[in-house]
């Protein structure tokens, strides 16, 4: 059996047997868990708007090179947008705080900003599924399209904002 999977089997079963005689221990370490994992999916969010970001850049190279000059102004806004954008995701606050912190968030409220960050993942696929697919040419209403979706998805980003802010505010029960 592989080493790293003989460790990673032992130390589940040291944290079984830890969590079995402590009690509260199993709710920190599955908020500890989900903290990680909104880490992780918000992270991953703000990495697909940075490859968007790069596939629109290599979009205005090849427009340059070929001397389609016009709307890149629009494609340079764009660009600036997708980069705030993805900074805002990537540093946003986290979805879940630690067992001692002052604030908790539950999980019904967690379950909100998960179901919200499904929406923004699927926003954000569909822009840069969007950007991947623009033609050969700076198609002023693509872009134009496109810089509206993304003013958009980042205008709703805000509201994770209020959704965190709203659970946070409930404190304990």
């Amino acid at each position: 059996m592989n080493e790293g999977v003989e460790r990673a089997r032992e130390h589940r079963n040291i944290l079984e047997r830890l969590t079995a005689r402590i009690p509260g221990l199993r709710g920190y370490l599955e908020r500890e868990t989900r903290r990680e994992v909104d880490k992780m999916e918000r992270d991953w969010i703000a990495g697909r708007l940075d490859r968007a970001r790069q596939s629109l850049q290599g979009h205005v190279r090849d427009w340059t090179r070929a001397g389609n000059l016009a709307n890149l102004d629009l494609a340079a806004s764009l660009d600036k947008l997708l980069d705030r954008f993805a900074n805002r995701v990537r540093h946003a606050d986290y979805g879940y705080t630690g067992f001692f912190d002052a604030a908790k968030i539950y999980e019904a409220e967690l379950d909100r900003l998960y179901e919200f960050d499904l929406g923004v993942i699927d926003t954000v696929e569909d822009v840069a599924a969007r950007i991947e697919a623009l033609p050969g040419t700076a198609s002023e209403p693509a872009l134009r399209s496109l810089l509206e979706a993304t003013e958009e998805a980042d205008r709703a980003f805000d509201e994770r904002a209020t959704i965190f802010e709203d659970v946070t505010q409930k404190g304990g029960r």
